[in-house]
């Protein structure tokens, strides 16, 4: 590339229409400044919404353990009780 602050841009195919205006340097880095702030911003928000899933992933899955650690325990209680009672052991209960 020459010593030219304006950068040419390429024409569209098999015209010698420009696909894009020539931007110079200035115009060119302000433009790639603001592809990068906005890739963050979206990479960020993106991440974000990653987590949130997965929080709310693992709290139902929490939830989940701990209604069937409570189920668990209330069937050990009723068999301890009616072990206690006499009553004979089944496959059901």
């Amino acid at each position: 590339m020459d010593n030219d602050t304006t950068l040419t841009s390429s024409t569209l195919a098999g015209t010698d229409t420009p696909a894009w205006p020539p931007l110079t340097l200035a115009e060119r880095d302000r433009l790639r400044q603001q592809a990068m702030a906005r890739a963050h911003a979206l990479r960020a928000e993106a991440i974000n919404e990653f987590w949130r899933g997965t929080d709310a992933w693992f709290g139902a899955a929490a939830d989940h353990t701990r209604r069937a650690a409570t189920r668990l325990a209330a069937r050990l209680h009723q068999h301890i009780k009616r072990r206690a009672a006499g009553a004979p052991c089944t496959a059901e209960g």
